[in-house]
C-alpha cells in the first residue's frame, strides 16, 4: 500500500489531470510535439475532447471559451530536452528556461500553463 510523506497510508492516486484550452487545437499540436500520443474523444453529448495515458494517469484537453484558464504547473518526463526543445521550437513555444546541462527545462502551452520538462534519463538516476 502506497504511502504518503508522513507515513501513513494512503489509498489516494493520481487518476488523470484535465487542461482547459482556449484554443484546442494548438494545445494538441504543442502536447503532439512534447509526444502525446493524444486521440479525440466524446462522451455521450459532452464536448470533443484529447485524451492520452501517461502511465497511469489520464490527461485530458478540453475546450473552453474563457480567455484565460487557471495557472496549473505540469511536470513531464520526455525521452530527450534537445528533442522536446527542437519540436516545440518549430511549432513556435514558448521557452522560457532550459538548464545548461540539456537535462530540465521549463515551456509555457499556449494557455499559458507551465510546463517543467525533465530528460527521463536524468529523473531515473536522481
Amino acid at each position: 500500500m502506497p504511502r504518503n510523506n508522513r507515513g501513513r497510508s494512503t489509498w489516494a492516486t493520481l487518476e488523470y489531470v484535465v487542461l482547459r484550452c482556449v484554443d484546442l487545437e494548438r494545445s494538441r499540436i504543442f502536447y503532439e510535439a512534447l509526444g502525446l500520443d493524444l486521440v479525440s474523444e466524446q462522451h455521450g453529448t459532452g464536448a470533443r475532447h484529447y485524451a492520452c495515458t501517461l502511465g497511469d494517469v489520464v490527461v485530458e484537453l478540453y475546450p473552453t471559451s474563457l480567455k484565460q484558464t487557471s495557472s496549473v504547473r505540469l511536470g513531464l518526463r520526455v525521452s530527450n530536452i534537445g528533442d522536446a526543445m527542437d519540436a516545440l521550437k518549430k511549432i513556435g513555444a514558448d521557452i522560457l528556461r532550459v538548464d545548461a546541462g540539456g537535462s530540465f527545462a521549463v515551456v509555457r502551452d499556449p494557455d499559458g500553463h507551465e510546463i517543467a520538462l525533465r530528460s527521463a534519463s536524468t529523473a531515473d538516476a536522481t
